[in-house]
């Protein structure tokens, strides 16, 4: 008896979205519609990977499980509000996104209530080398069982690891969390490592040793001395899509742990380093508004004498009224608006890449 090919569907091919719907399209038994606002690209993944490009969102009405990553949630509601009345009763939206966990909520119960649809949450980690390689970790939130299960061979296509993480919305706000402990461990290291290199050590050396010890993390083995030591600042994620995650980790935590303190503390770091970087910035420059306010850079091979705590404080000062630039960049506010508020209303960014 001949298998019927099961219809899947893939919506935004940036940095993470080509090479997963890329593996999407080699998922035996199926056939992956692809669509991109820039019709090119799907055209070029189509002839990459045998997907099938669409130009036309309603042609993806024959999804059954139709995969989403888009930088934020407002750019999820609404392709879901264009996709809806397109797509079979029972088919299931999965959102890539790192998303708001409200903004995901809402929108599910919305797509349940009006259409009989099933939207799900599945951030991702991994960044554009785990979405290459197929080894992503996806964070599910799903409040129907049987969806769940049907979603899960699908985004199995690209990832390693795919934990269930509870309802709808809890798979974002995991994600958020993640993405604010990545950002402050990469600020955590930075810090202590700017005060040995005053003492004397060699940035490198420390993290030779800290890397054998127990105050390693994926910070100090891969993105301080990888990104930042070398003055690379080229991991691929951006900073202001950091930003926005650590905004809506902060408000997980003021409406969940209203007396945290810590991540809260780094997630406003991260928004004073967004405006002063361009919007392009990797999110590894967060780093270079600690160089600014220290007025010292953190290189491999760059270690300093030795200074008293008072020489530290001057040349921090003299940085600051000089506007002194370590980071060799000119601070500058970008032209994303880094909000105040914990909503991502107004944000428009192509190219989503998760962390």
């Amino acid at each position: 008896m001949q298998q019927t090919t099961k219809t899947v569907g893939f919506i935004g091919l940036g940095a993470m979205g080509y090479p997963m719907a890329g593996h999407m399209a080699r998922l035996a038994g199926h056939r992956c519609l692809v669509w991109n606002r820039s019709a090119g690209k799907a055209e070029r993944h189509a002839a990459e990977f045998g997907s099938y490009a669409v130009c036309d969102v309603a042609a993806l009405g024959e999804a059954d499980v139709l995969v989403m990553c888009l930088p934020t949630s407002e750019e999820d509601a609404a392709m879901a509000e264009l996709l809806a009345p397109h797509l079979p009763a029972e088919a299931c939206i999965v959102s890539c996104t790192s998303g708001e966990p409200s903004a995901t909520k809402h929108l599910a119960a919305s797509l349940m209530d009006r259409f009989g649809l099933h939207f799900l949450d599945c951030p991702v980690s991994g960044g554009p080398r785990g979405a290459t390689a197929g080894s992503l970790t996806c964070m599910l939130g799903a409040d129907d069982e049987a969806a769940a299960e049907r979603v899960i061979p699908v985004v199995q296509s690209f990832s390693k690891k795919v934990v269930r993480c509870g309802p709808v919305g809890a798979g974002h706000a995991v994600k958020a969390v993640n993405n604010a402990l990545n950002v402050t461990h990469l600020l955590l290291g930075h810090e202590g490592l700017l005060a040995l290199q005053r003492l004397g050590v060699d940035p490198s050396v420390a993290v030779e040793a800290i890397n054998g010890s127990s105050g390693r993390s994926l910070q100090t083995e891969q993105r301080l001395p990888q990104e930042v030591l070398s003055g690379r600042f080229g991991y691929g994620f951006k900073l202001p899509l950091m930003a926005k995650d650590c905004r809506i980790a902060a408000k997980v935590l003021e409406e969940n742990l209203p007396a945290a303190s810590l991540l809260p503390a780094a997630a406003k770091l991260v928004q004073e380093a967004t405006r002063q970087e361009p919007e392009d910035a990797d999110y590894t420059r967060v780093v270079c508004h600690l160089e600014r306010k220290t007025g010292a850079e953190l290189r491999a091979g760059s270690a300093a004498p030795a200074v008293t705590a008072t020489e530290a404080a001057a040349a921090a000062a003299a940085a600051a009224t000089a506007g002194g630039e370590p980071c060799g960049r000119k601070g500058q506010r970008s032209e994303f608006e880094v909000l105040e508020s914990n909503t991502t209303t107004g944000v428009r960014l192509v190219g989503a890449v998760a962390m």
